[in-house]
């Protein structure tokens, strides 16, 4: 049994090794006894429809005819085809992007693959065809609550607009090196640095990646800033020092003379200490003398300026001053004290950033005990987990001992604990328990961030969104930057240089870089991506249900096939006597 099976999506590569795919095929499913295989994921395709090959290939050991007698001669040109049909439905406008306008122009060997491999039940197949009275119910989501907030309770820091204007006129010079490269020196860079694309006859050039790395760079800032000022301080504070030390960098190499050196001669991966001053950059090296200094420093040198303003704004926004943490706190206490569901204290709070939660966690536990009596728990993908609630006088750190802490009936924790009373009511966390928890003791979810896929928003509510769960109603918050929605679009759409197209074939995360500059398609994804938005402030909505998706559910035709089992079952009599057809 494989949870969470899409991991396995990508077979990978790995340098001196198997990776976890090729080690489960080879060691597993390909040796010894015949192993029958059951894979387990709420979403198994990303925003391609051949990620179904590699976890298909755990089911058919790698045979890519393995299901020739049932109709598909070929996976891989099933699937191939598939995703060709997709990307022509994708170009479609939005109002003619709609479920049945795919599955007319699907080929059919697709859906006789997923028919004989797949089991897709959706929430509302669920509620359609199963008896909840056996199985327990979903609870009623109640509609979300949308909370916009300034960054400064005193007003006085700028809006989140024009601080964006300042970040898009950052040069970052200090992570692009190689464009500053003297022209006499940039075939000897091209020719240590510049990768071949797998089909061999393109070339993958160092300083289109060093650009594309910045753009990611302006979009993680904008993100950052969103989230929380402290992660937004955080990460101003570290560019600026990346900034000052290359100024200093910069001026004691003007101030020594050194020997002349060639870039193809020096072995980066056996660097010799020496050679450590008269170079800059992380794994891509440049020799300070193969730089154009002057133009180079003068770019660093209005960075450092204009981070220099930033940070000084943003260190004086301390807790009292953060507009959207005394939000919180706010909605916390209303909560607390106006329970969605009799004795139901728990919140968990979600945030893209780890810097972020910290953050909330030490600015919201003391307060937490001191004012409302509940313990408060931390949960980050770097393994930084704090608790307030302490077992034998030691904190609790372990991830699973704290869920379990935190949600005990789902987590059964009589079985593990029997004389624990003790229980966490505030959990802090990241995407890293967005998937695969159970953690429907609590009923109410709060996105503290905005994430840029809508699917994962959707992902982090099913933690409480579960069948069986004790709460009669689960209320999501979610919070947004004090601006109308078309603005907070136009601006995510600046500041990624094109707006985000999510690909949500059954699931979807977002494809971040786009190489297609048609404007046409261009206005079409704003208004899919508004849509998109828009439904997240109106409703929680299914995977299958987000506008513009396309769930697997929808293809693998379970519906149709219970609604004509059901349709036999109701009129059997009538079809029996029915009169024979010509």
């Amino acid at each position: 049994v494989i949870d969470e099976s899409h991991n396995f999506r990508n077979s990978g590569t790995k340098a001196g090794g198997a990776t976890r795919y090729q080690a489960l095929m080879n060691k597993v499913i390909r040796s010894g006894v015949k192993t029958k295989v059951l894979m387990l994921s709420a979403t198994p395709v990303n925003n391609r429809m051949t990620d179904l090959k590699n976890q298909v290939a755990f089911i058919t050991e790698g045979k890519d005819n393995a299901l020739e007698t049932y109709g598909v001669p070929s996976i891989e040109n099933t699937l191939r085809k598939a995703q060709g049909k997709f990307n022509e439905w994708l170009k479609k406008a939005p109002e003619q992007r709609s479920t049945l306008t795919l599955l007319e122009n699907m080929n059919f060997d697709y859906f006789q693959l997923l028919d004989l491999l797949t089991i897709a039940r959706s929430r509302k197949h669920i509620e359609k065809y199963y008896n909840t009275h056996e199985i327990g119910k979903f609870p009623e989501r109640l509609k979300p609550k949308n909370i916009t907030t300034d960054i400064d309770v005193n007003g006085q820091f700028p809006p989140l607009k024009n601080v964006n204007l300042i970040i898009q006129r950052l040069t970052l010079a200090a992570y692009t090196p190689l464009k500053y490269v003297k022209p006499d020196k940039q075939a000897e860079y091209g020719r240590k640095y510049d990768q071949k694309v797998r089909d061999g006859t393109s070339v993958f050039k160092q300083i289109d990646r060093e650009e594309n790395m910045i753009n990611l760079m302006r979009v993680n800032l904008f993100k950052r800033m969103e989230s929380s000022i402290a992660s937004f301080y955080h990460t101003i504070k570290t560019l600026y020092e990346s900034v000052t030390t290359l100024l200093e960098q910069i001026e004691a190499h003007t101030l020594t003379e050194v020997k002349e050196y060639c870039i193809e001669d020096i072995d980066i991966d056996d660097l010799d200490p020496d050679f450590e001053n008269l170079l800059v950059g992380k794994k891509i090296k440049v020799l300070l003398q193969d730089i154009d200094l002057v133009r180079w420093q003068q770019d660093l040198e209005d960075d450092q300026k204009a981070l220099a303003n930033v940070l000084q704004e943003a260190q004086t926004i301390d807790e009292n001053r953060d507009a959207k943490l005394q939000k919180l706190k706010a909605v916390i206490t209303e909560k607390i004290q106006y329970p969605i569901n009799k004795g139901n204290k728990k919140v968990i709070i979600f945030t893209a950033f780890s810097d972020t939660a910290e953050y909330l966690y030490h600015a919201l536990a003391q307060w937490a005990q001191t004012t409302h009596g509940v313990h408060t728990a931390l949960i980050t993908g770097g393994g930084k987990n704090l608790c307030t609630l302490k077992k034998a006088g030691k904190e609790l750190k372990e991830m699973n001992t704290l869920l379990t802490h935190f949600s005990p009936l789902s987590k059964e924790r009589h079985k593990i604990e029997p004389d624990a009373t003790d229980e966490i009511d505030i959990l802090i966390a990241t995407d890293c328990i967005s998937e695969g928890q159970n953690l429907q003791d609590c009923d109410t979810l709060i996105n503290y961030d905005i994430h840029w896929n809508p699917v994962r928003i959707i992902q982090r509510f099913g933690r409480v969104d579960r069948l069986g769960s004790k709460n009669k109603a689960i209320q999501l918050v979610n919070f947004w930057p004090n601006m109308e929605l078309d603005e907070y679009i136009d601006l995510e759409n600046r500041v990624s240089g094109r707006m985000v197209l999510l690909d949500i074939s059954a699931t979807g995360e977002e494809n971040v870089i786009q190489n297609d500059n048609d404007n046409a398609q261009e206005m079409n994804d704003l208004e899919y991506r508004r849509k998109q938005m828009q439904q997240l402030q109106e409703a929680v909505v299914d995977l299958e249900d987000i506008d513009g998706g396309v769930s697997i559910t929808d293809l693998t035709l379970n519906d149709f096939r219970m609604d004509l089992l059901h349709f036999l079952k109701d009129h059997k009599t009538l079809l029996e006597n029915a009169p024979t057809g010509y």
